[in-house]
């Protein structure tokens, strides 16, 4: 029987969507052919504790298990494959393999990856570099630049002296509308859409309220694609996707409630534009050295001229979510995804 250990929460804008994502795959995994033993991992939103959650499920679906003092006690980490130190019971519980389902920061940009490698447990998904690249869309649009992957027209701002200059000059050259997004968050949180000077000093503010550093992007006329990837040398590339909005962009609110947003599996695409999306996807994948999953979105122009939008390392993952279902576009059931994760975990390791 496999000791897994789900670990949630965390100090992340993103708290929630990690409860919903978990609470899905803890069910799955709960109810899989496959023999699990589950220890459930909450961390608390200030990121002060760690606990050992045994309550009921639902309790962190209402992001009320830590109400739930019956059921939790509290749990170190520690180092050199010795698993967590549980301090009622005074004894360690040593997991054979961690399952972050944590999103944004601390959980998708290298920081948790970086205790597990300490901690000298496999886990699932992607490595500290790895993870943290693609947190920083900054550092991720060069990189992407370096193996001929093209991006939107970016400035990143640092809240520098001649920030309302450079500004200037930017929309001067690419005109409105544009975009500030705080160059390390995810879900879209802190991006706001400007289509006029009026609009340019809230929006700066949101994104610093995110993030010391923000990007300026110029708007890409398309439709949004995304491409799953899962594996560490051999892949499967899952169906691609398309976002249809009504009016707008693709914000947190219509990410998680899909107000007026519409989203296909598989995307309508000329297959020749569909290859390359998937040749570039996997050409990011294996150069930032991904390992596990990420799913990485793309906009496409009328012309057919694709622009690397982001890449999350843990995507969403409810079994509704945009992943899991590319990959059961191919075949591959949510249960079965699951199960393939955990096994490339282990096989990193070996």
């Amino acid at each position: 029987m496999k000791k897994i250990a789900i670990i949630f929460g965390g100090n992340s804008p993103e708290y929630t969507v990690s409860l919903a994502s978990a609470t899905s795959a803890i069910e799955a995994l709960q109810s899989s052919p496959y023999d699990y033993d589950l220890s459930l991992i909450g961390i608390a939103p200030d990121a002060m504790d760690w606990y050992l959650y045994t309550g009921e499920l639902e309790n962190i679906r209402q992001d009320t298990w830590l109400l739930d003092t019956k059921h939790k006690q509290k749990i170190q980490p520690l180092f050199e494959g010795n698993g967590f130190w549980l301090s009622e019971e005074q004894q360690t519980l040593v997991p054979d393999i961690l399952f972050p389902i944590m999103h944004g920061k601390y959980g998708e940009d290298g920081s948790i990856q970086g205790l597990f490698e300490l901690m000298k447990l496999p886990y699932v998904g992607c490595g500290v570099a790895g993870s943290a690249l693609c947190m920083n869309k900054w550092l991720l649009h060069q990189a992407a630049a370096a193996i001929g992957v093209q991006s939107a027209p970016t400035i990143l701002l640092t809240n520098q002296a001649n920030q309302q200059e450079q500004i200037e000059a930017f929309i001067q050259t690419h005109g409105f509308p544009v975009f500030f997004k705080p160059n390390e968050a995810g879900s879209s949180k802190g991006i706001t859409k400007v289509t006029c000077v009026e609009e340019i000093a809230s929006a700066l503010k949101k994104a610093f309220t995110y993030c010391s550093a923000v990007l300026l992007q110029k708007n890409i006329a398309g439709v949004e694609i995304g491409c799953g990837i899962l594996g560490n040398d051999s892949l499967t590339v899952g169906a691609c996707d398309a976002i249809s909005l009504v009016d707008g962009f693709f914000d947190f609110e219509e990410k998680y409630q899909l107000i007026s947003a519409k989203i296909t599996v598989p995307a309508p695409l000329p297959e020749t534009i569909e290859t390359k999306v998937k040749e570039q996807a996997q050409l990011l994948y294996r150069s930032l050295g991904l390992k596990g999953l990420a799913r990485i979105d793309f906009f496409v122009t009328d012309q057919g001229e694709l622009y690397l939008n982001e890449i999350n390392t843990m995507p969403g993952f409810t079994s509704h979510s945009r992943y899991p279902a590319m990959m059961a576009a191919v075949g591959l059931s949510y249960q079965e995804l699951l199960q393939k994760l955990l096994v490339l975990a282990k096989e990193e390791v070996k």
